[in-house]
């Protein structure tokens, strides 16, 4: 939804890898002997090694990593001990070892590039390439502290295939088919174990260890001497307070449900830690369960009344359960942090207003308003579930990822490649967030009905792009910014479309309709959703995937095809039930108004020439406006509102912005130099320039002395600004060239 799509630049590419699968195809089962030499692998792949290196480090670049993302494969649900061993020589080719493992050994450090790239050998000196995919980034976590040299692991289920560059390799999608080992586990052989382990040396000198690992910000490597350490240890009094440290170490690495587990959350005993009770809170708060932060913080600042950091976290988190319960939010606060931080992730919670899911017969599932609602009322104010920033102005070195998936004939190239990987990242290490993403609509796929595999959670990597690509939003950084583009003329149609993206969990839950009762606008990483017009109890919401254009295109067709539907809404249908000979005169009018506006300034004097064309124009439309919004009729209809506003034609400036309104499907009374008061009956279809025709009605009726309809027509221009940009704290700074609007 309003989200960049760039598998059409990429089809040549899609095209010729199809290609290079269909022959990999062939060799499906195969044993391959062609294998290169150790030393040749070797040398080859620190080649390619340092070319990454090079390339990376050079000022002023763009680093294109491509992968191509094989057909969807399950993840493993099978226990370890369930499995058995297999070598690399006993591989084939294009398969996955269904019921088999593999231990291997990590013989180079890693070259980071799509995935993290790794030549590893088994116990028998054979060695392959080994690609991990759905890693976090480098800024995230270094490449080393993910896979280096020396580490021992085990590949549950291998993939084996051939590359696009004819090499073999061993893939892994899913992270949870990989299993890594600590240096003194005994699955690992007796000639791989270092010298020195770590078996018979004391709990509290790897704890020291821990923590020199965190004192230096090395917070993976200290989670694996604390565990290490809790393995030695047999004191209840000692394992925890290691455990205490590792729950911080868990809370730098983002596994919030670890470091809840670590504190001993919900029981934290008689004499309650200080330290335990502060994680337990910070891990609540950043799982986003507020009620349960705010009541561990009482109990802390309870028993430690001294502890000012824990004052303040109480306050923030009293703030975020006040946000949660009314939907009060400081617009202006957003903004600013909005505008501060990059990316703009925004420490507020989630409302929900009066809305609720509920079975749609054929569409599945959609949301429903449980009380009357007035246009302008806020339905939601949420915070993305996983959201991917990507800053448009951003020059120099830049690493852009590019995944192409033959299978569905879709390309996803920087947020929404990175946004698989940071949502399958937050599934595999906090699983209880995993379900409400999980129950997404995501088509014919066929997720594992399994969550857990020896007491670690079992991602679907597949499963996460094919519910991304049914889910994912496009977003501005505000939407304020993208509206106040639109009404200056500074937007364009490619920009339409953005990079950033995200998954709004409950917004997700809304159907699509071309002229939506509902709008959607952003502030970071925070979606806002209002009523586009009043809805009663029980009202489906919708709004548009894609903006409708109001014309038929060859593109029209294939608009929802991502989705599986037709659109059937007055407006679609409307256009596919008009004439081929009004659409050809709809065009030539379209035409002849363009070529008018672009021969400069508009005489006024040609204004009577533009009332014709519009006439004529609007004549080539056979069902009611109040039914089916006339979307080619109301920008020409609001410049020449603009004319006559200029005019000081204040009588037709008046009547142009009520013809305006009509052709978006706005019924309203009082739109005029009479007494009547001014009244929408019903609201139409909500477009940024909407604003602008109830000021100019503001302006004139100011003008002509009708106080209390001038008063009107500005509380409906608030109300159009709310729905449009999400909040009207910014609405006077906004239209500060319409007088008297603070």
């Amino acid at each position: 939804m309003d989200v960049c799509k760039d598998v059409d630049n990429y089809m040549q590419y899609i095209q010729q890898h199809r290609r290079v699968l269909q022959d990999a195809k062939k060799r499906h089962g195969q044993r391959p002997h062609d294998r290169k030499d150790r030393h040749v692998m070797l040398l080859e792949f620190m080649m390619v090694s340092m070319s990454t290196t090079q390339r990376t480090g050079k000022k002023d670049t763009q680093n294109i990593h491509s992968s191509f993302v094989p057909p969807a494969y399950p993840p493993c649900t099978t226990g370890l001990k369930n499995l058995n061993p297999i070598k690399i020589e006993d591989l084939r080719l294009e398969t996955h070892h269904r019921g088999r493992f593999l231990l291997l050994r990590v013989v180079t450090p890693p070259n980071r590039m799509t995935g993290i790239l790794v030549l590893v050998e088994d116990e028998y000196g054979d060695v392959v390439i080994l690609q991990l995919y759905q890693q976090e980034d480098e800024s995230s976590r270094p490449a080393t502290s993910v896979v280096d040299k020396g580490i021992v692991l085990i590949v549950k289920e291998p993939f084996f295939k051939v590359t696009a560059s004819g090499d073999y390799s061993l893939r892994v999608d899913h992270l949870s088919d990989i299993v890594f080992l600590n240096r003194d586990d005994t699955r690992i052989p007796q000639s791989w174990r270092p010298r020195l382990l770590e078996i018979g040396r004391c709990a509290n000198t790897l704890k020291l260890e821990g923590n020199a690992h965190v004192g230096k910000g090395e917070y993976w490597q200290a989670i694996e001497k604390y565990s290490n350490a809790l393995v030695h240890s047999s004191a209840p009094s000692e394992m925890n307070v290691i455990k205490r440290n590792r729950a911080l170490a868990y809370l730098k690495t983002k596994q919030y449900d670890a470091a809840l587990s670590d504190t001993g959350f919900p029981e934290f005993g008689e004499e309650a830690s200080e330290k335990a009770l502060f994680r337990a809170a910070e891990a609540l708060y950043y799982l986003r369960q507020y009620g349960d932060c705010y009541e561990v913080l009482e109990q802390l600042c309870k028993l430690f009344p001294s502890n000012h950091e824990a004052i303040a976290a109480l306050t923030r988190a009293r703030r975020r359960c006040d946000e949660g319960s009314t939907g009060q939010f400081d617009f202006k606060l957003l903004h600013a942090e909005a505008k501060r931080y990059s990316p703009p992730h925004l420490d507020h919670a989630t409302y929900i207003g009066p809305v609720e899911v509920r079975e749609v017969s054929g569409k599945g599932r959609g949301l429903f308003t449980t009380k009357p609602m007035e246009a302008g009322d806020l339905l939601l104010c949420e915070k993305a579930f996983s959201h991917a920033h990507v800053d448009d102005g951003e020059k120099g070195n830049a690493n852009i990822t590019l995944l192409v998936n033959v299978e569905t004939n879709r390309a996803f190239m920087g947020g929404q490649a990175d946004l698989i990987q940071s949502i399958t990242q937050k599934l595999y290490k906090n699983p209880s967030m995993a379900l409400d993403f999980t129950n997404l609509h995501h088509g014919d796929y066929k997720a594992v009905d399994v969550q857990s595999v020896d007491e670690q959670p079992v991602t679907d990597t597949f499963l996460v792009e094919r519910t991304m690509s049914l889910n994912v939003f496009g977003c501005p950084v505000t939407t304020l910014k993208s509206h106040t583009e639109v009404t200056s003329n500074n937007f364009s149609k490619e920009n339409a479309n953005f990079h950033s993206c995200g998954i709004w969990i409950k917004a997700s839950y809304i159907n699509h309709s071309c002229l939506g009762n509902v709008r959607r606008s952003f502030i970071g990483d925070m979606m806002i959703v209002r009523a586009a017009k009043d809805l009663d109890v029980g009202t489906e919401l919708m709004f548009p995937y894609e903006a409708p254009e109001g014309i038929y295109t060859s593109k029209t067709e294939r608009k929802f095809k991502n989705w599986g539907f037709v659109c059937t809404c007055a407006l679609c249908e409307d256009i596919k039930a008009t004439k081929s000979s009004e659409i050809t005169k709809r065009k030539n009018l379209l035409a002849q108004l363009d070529h008018l506006c672009k021969s400069g300034v508009i005489p006024w004097d040609m204004s009577m020439k533009f009332e014709r064309l519009l006439k004529a124009l609007n004549e080539t439309y056979a069902r009611p406006a109040e039914e089916v919004p006339r979307l080619s009729l109301w920008d020409p209809q609001l410049l020449l509102t603009r004319i006559y506003m200029g005019k000081l034609d204040l009588t037709k400036g008046l009547e142009s912005a009520r013809k305006t309104l009509q052709t978006l499907s706005f019924v309203v009374t009082g739109l005029d130099r009479t007494s009547e008061a001014l009244v929408v009956l019903k609201w139409g279809h909500t477009v940024d320039h909407l604003v602008e025709v109830f000021l100019h009605a503001r302006s004139a009726l100011e003008q002509l002395g009708l106080s209390e309809k001038s008063k009107q027509a500005k509380h409906y221009a608030r109300v159009a600004y709310r729905i449009l940009v999400g909040e009207d704290a910014s609405f006077g700074d906004t239209y500060l060239s319409f007088r008297n609007l603070k």
